[in-house]
């Protein structure tokens, strides 16, 4: 039999796992990438060794594929399915199918029209610790099913961030669909088809005016084949996902996020004796499948055998199953019936949720600049949102470049559309909306200064994006233009002396890291370009900035291995180049609108002297989170000694690239030397927050829970007045 010709519709995340699991499967034949944006497609298929790439699924039937995996947001999801099943192509869709469950019945109806294949990626139903649960109960282990509880407790980065452009936050009911999904999937193919639900919201808050995110869910079912309880904790700073299964004749637990699997059932010993049976029963299966999970481990490491971590191999099986399903002309285990009663799980779980994103109108065209416009790449980040709004309060007119016109802050939503700022959507390589921002303008600040996980990814987007936008502001005839880098260009070994606003960039800098490499060679490129071009060139390089909008879990302070637990560079007893957040955004918006040119050419560095080391830090962001965090201070020696041998395991298993760990590398983490500003004090006049206790107040305290500006963090730590009552909404939906 030919192998199955198939086509990756979306060249997002997800998509690469989907292509790596394809490649095992030498049924299948990959023909082509297909996204709008072509040089995505053509990155992931040159990753993979994909011959084509075309920017409209119409196109891929000429090129011969059958089937494709669609792997797009999931409100492109049924528009994009029906366009395929009208093209002839079989659908193996990424979950969910629907965003409600009439529009999966549809999307049913047509492909069996048309005898179609639609299948949907319900991965965690192929989750190792799930299937062994499943295996068990098959045997009949417990006897019949009576109840089941699943509860997942997941952080979510972009929350903390205050990143709120990604598609689960932009409706209140999305979270559901694209993280409850994975454990409903679970429920369903135990219980069948949902018969009553109710949903209750426990927690929620306001991410951005109208834009509500609702965190905890608890959600009771009556179901085909028994009941069932939900419970979500979205954003949750704990891991958790765990399924019970209660049987007349016992139960098993599966944790799926450690990969275990446990249970206990009845026997005929007496009751003492039953009960040391049991827990050294479930002891035993705890430590069988921690050793296995190790091993395995430590052969995939070593390359001596296959990955096995539990995301893969649910992705794996996943797509095999299905393959191998379409080839054989059987059933895939999601099949038409579990698709449809899946979403309808979803939907009844969301209850009366809206599915829509707020209603907003759209901003106003950008006109022509205004004299003495400032422009700001990047300005929906968490400084950029700060410096639009110090510019705006001085009178100044700005204009806020933004690679999306959704989920934006009120910083720039509301002067946006009074008239007082321009929002201009381009990125650093758009030619067209760069120009329409830059021409006529006074000022450019760059802040969007991009980033990657390679020195590839690093040199495309950090360094040539910067490159770009200055290049596109010297031909409009940009005055000034200021680079947004950063301290960690430096060198920051402990011992050697202070760092003043004119130290060069590390001249080691082959030896550090990716982004501190990044920034430095950013430095110089640019010095290069804007010398001897009437354009002013300035530099910012901002500190270890703390406050509203940064993760409490600042490399800066240490390695976080766990969210609570800081390894440091060092012993981390000397003061760091703490800022406030909005200390930055004030001396930024200073160096915009200073008159002199005496800055010209000049970095500035933006460092508080705050008497704080990492270890205060993260004793003091104990006290006033109340959570249970660690400093654990290391020498230099012990941990390069660790990284050795981490390089040492990686090369054992033919890690041919791995990079000698660089003892200069690990010295400058520290950020251990005192640093002067005098160019941000003397010529700006920029005065930080330097007392110890007011900046952990303002940019500690921000972490506190239920923090709202107005929070005393005294001895006895966090408290909010009028805090409001734990349950925020309750919906029922049966």
């Amino acid at each position: 039999m030919e192998p199955t010709p198939v086509a990756l519709v979306g060249a997002g995340y997800i998509a690469d796992f989907h292509l790596t699991a394809l490649s095992e499967d030498p049924q299948v034949r990959v023909l082509a990438v297909c996204d709008p944006d072509l040089d995505r497609a053509r990155a992931l298929a040159a990753a993979h060794g994909v011959p084509d790439c075309v920017a409209d699924l119409a196109e891929l039937p000429a090129l011969g594929v059958r089937v494709i995996h669609l792997c797009t947001p999931p409100d492109l999801h049924a528009p994009l399915i029906r366009r395929a099943l009208d093209a002839g192509l079989h659908v193996f869709c990424e979950k969910p199918l629907a965003l409600c469950e009439a529009d999966a019945q549809e999307l049913k109806n047509q492909a069996q029209a048309k005898d179609l294949t639609l299948a949907v990626n319900h991965n965690n139903v192929f989750h190792p610790a799930f299937r062994r649960l499943v295996a068990r109960i098959d045997a009949g282990e417990i006897g019949r099913v009576l109840h089941v509880h699943t509860q997942l407790a997941m952080p979510i980065a972009q929350l903390d961030a205050e990143q709120y452009s990604h598609w689960m936050f932009r409706a209140e009911r999305n979270i559901i669909f694209e993280q409850g999904v994975h454990p409903i999937s679970q429920v369903q193919h135990l219980m069948g088809k949902p018969l009553s639900m109710e949903t209750h919201s426990l927690a929620s808050r306001e991410l951005l005016p109208g834009q509500n995110f609702h965190e905890r869910f608890s959600i009771a079912v009556q179901a085909e084949k028994g009941t069932a309880s939900m419970d979500f904790c979205f954003g949750s700073p704990t891991a958790r996902w765990t399924l019970e299964v209660l049987g007349t004749d016992g139960f098993i637990e599966a944790d799926l996020h450690r990969n275990l699997v446990s249970g206990e059932r009845k026997t005929q010993a007496l009751e003492s004796w039953d009960s040391f049976l049991a827990s050294s029963r479930r002891g035993g299966a705890l430590f069988g499948n921690a050793v296995s999970g190790f091993w395995h481990w430590c052969l995939f490491t070593l390359k001596l055998g296959p990955r096995k971590d539990s995301f893969y191999v649910s992705m794996r099986d996943s797509i095999h199953a299905f393959h191998a399903s379409f080839r054989a002309g059987r059933a895939y285990p999601s099949d038409a019936e579990a698709m449809l009663q899946v979403t309808s799980w979803c939907d009844g779980s969301a209850g009366d949720l809206p599915g829509t994103p707020p209603a907003s109108d759209p901003f106003p065209q950008a006109a022509s600049a205004r004299k003495g416009e400032v422009v700001i790449t990047g300005a929906s980040g968490f400084i950029g949102r700060r410096v639009v709004r110090r510019l705006l309060e001085r009178g100044v007119p700005v204009t806020a470049v933004v690679r999306r016109m959704h989920s934006l802050p009120l910083e720039l939503t509301q002067p946006a559309r009074d008239g007082r700022l321009r929002l201009v959507r381009a990125d650093m390589f758009d030619e067209t909306g760069l120009a329409l921002a830059f021409n006529g303008a006074r000022t450019v600040l760059h802040l969007a200064t991009g980033g990657g996980d390679n020195w590839a990814a690093i040199q495309a987007d950090m360094i040539e994006g910067a490159r770009n936008v200055g290049r596109i502001a010297r031909e409009n005839g940009v005055q000034r233009f200021i680079y947004c880098s950063s301290v960690a260009s430096l060198c920051n070994r402990p011992g050697m002396g202070i760092i003043t606003d004119d130290e060069p960039t590390d001249v080691r800098i082959e030896e550090r890291e990716i982004y501190s490499r990044g920034k430095a060679y950013a430095e110089h490129a640019l010095n290069r370009d804007f010398s001897n071009e009437p354009c002013e060139f300035l530099i910012a390089r901002p500190g270890v900035v703390m406050g509203p909008g940064t993760p409490m879990q600042h490399p800066g302070l240490g390695l976080w291995v766990r969210d609570n637990h800081c390894v440091g560079w060092g012993l981390g007893k000397d003061p760091i180049p703490f800022v406030h957040v909005e200390d930055v955004g004030e001396a930024l918006t200073r160096m915009t609108i200073h008159e002199g040119s005496e800055l010209d050419g000049k970095a500035l560095n933006l460092v508080a002297n705050v008497p704080l080391s990492p270890e205060d830090a993260v004793q003091e962001l104990a006290r006033v989170t109340g959570r249970d965090l660690h400093f654990h201070p290391r020498r230099f020696a012990i941990s390069q000694v660790m990284e050795i041998g981490k390089w040492l395991v990686k090369k054992a298993g033919r890690r041919k690239n791995a990079p000698f760990p660089s003892w200069h590398d690990m010295l400058s983490r520290s950020l251990a030397r005192p640093y002067t500003c005098n160019l941000a004090r003397g010529v700006l006049g920029w005065t930080p927050i330097e007392d110890r206790a007011t900046f952990v107040k303002q940019a500690l305290g921000v972490y506190a829970p239920g923090f709202r500006g107005d929070v005393d963090l005294g001895s006895n730590g966090p408290t909010t007045p009028d805090a409001e009552p734990a349950i925020k909404a309750s919906r029922v939906n049966s």
